[in-house]
């Protein structure tokens, strides 16, 4: 469902229908379709409408990729005693199979940003848009190309780990904010949102889908917080998102948020998910002050960041042996 801001003074007559009106998951792909450019159509799985220009091959690969992610995720979320919930329509995932005409759409909802993202979850329109970032599959659009075959062709490419992560990464956002564990336009922290994407995220390219597992050791981000690990960090991003929108920390934020989510879904499981729960009840379009996001997290863990910190930096130490040839 798609959200729209519209101010008050806008409103002038409003009426709640005794029922809701959703498509069809095949309506629902031509009335997405019928917004893109000329050259997509769509196919629908279980869970998902995918809108592509790409080859089918490569829609369904994608497709196959984003529907072992939807498993895992709910499988994750449900052990972990959280009550998820399944969304009420397919979701939309858009795929263009080039950079100039990913950048020509996404420049209307991201602006300049199209220039340094290939991929990204809109809270507005409840859709993902990337583009096929390999090119993996323009010389090759066979029709009854399989997934798995696709997917191998893929794999071998030098940006196949990119791609899979960012692909990954929108979609478990997508997914938090159709589960349940998010609220679209609610103030849910940049650390949060961010660390359990980066948490799903980790390509695995030994499998043919390019993903298996949740929670495995990202190196890179591992390897950026081992180096340039900040104290007081945790507490800032916490209290306040300005790290993650400060160019010249962001890319060090989002590597503390990967292994601080690691480490809480890993070490305080119990109180990490009561804590996830908990962003279910904020209300769209509110505001916590920097005072009540620290108390939030006080309250769920007993204590505050800065006294977490020692346990983390065991628990990264640990990840940094295992990671060691």
């Amino acid at each position: 469902q798609v959200l729209h801001v519209i101010p008050g003074k806008s409103v002038t007559h409003r009426e709640i229908l005794d029922e809701e009106y959703l498509l069809t998951p095949k309506e629902l792909g031509q009335e997405i379709v019928a917004e893109l450019p000329a050259g997509f159509t769509f196919l629908t799985t279980r869970h998902y409408v995918i809108c592509y220009d790409t080859s089918l091959g490569y829609a369904r690969w994608s497709a196959a990729l984003l529907e072992r992610l939807f498993s895992g995720f709910h499988a994750f979320w449900s052990q972990a005693g959280l009550d998820v919930s399944q969304p009420e329509q397919p979701l939309i995932v858009i795929i263009f199979s080039n950079r100039n005409d990913y950048e020509r759409a996404a420049k209307k909802e991201v602006g300049d940003a199209s220039h340094s993202i290939v991929g990204y979850y809109n809270q507005l329109t409840n859709r993902i848009t990337t583009y096929d970032i390999t090119g993996s599959d323009s010389t090759d659009t066979t029709p009854s190309q399989s997934s798995h075959s696709v997917g191998i062709e893929i794999l071998r490419n030098p940006r196949a780990s990119s791609l899979i992560a960012t692909l990954v990464h929108e979609a478990t956002h997508q997914l938090a904010f159709n589960a349940g564990l998010h609220v679209r336009l609610s103030p849910t922290p940049v650390w949060l949102s961010e660390g359990i994407a980066t948490y799903f995220e980790t390509p695995d390219l030994t499998n043919s889908r390019g993903w298996r597992s949740i929670g495995a050791i990202n190196t890179t981000r591992l390897e950026l917080v081992v180096q340039q690990f900040t104290p007081g960090l945790l507490s800032r991003f916490i209290a306040d998102d300005k790290p993650f929108h400060d160019s010249d920390e962001a890319l060090v934020a989002y590597a503390h948020a990967w292994v601080f989510v690691s480490f809480l879904a890993t070490m305080k499981k119990d109180a990490f998910c009561s804590y996830v729960a908990h962003f279910d009840t904020k209300e769209p379009l509110g505001k916590d002050s920097a005072a009540d996001r620290m108390a939030e997290f006080k309250t769920a863990f007993g204590m505050t960041p800065d006294a977490l910190e020692p346990e983390l930096i065991q628990y990264i130490n640990s990840l940094a042996r295992r990671k060691r040839p």
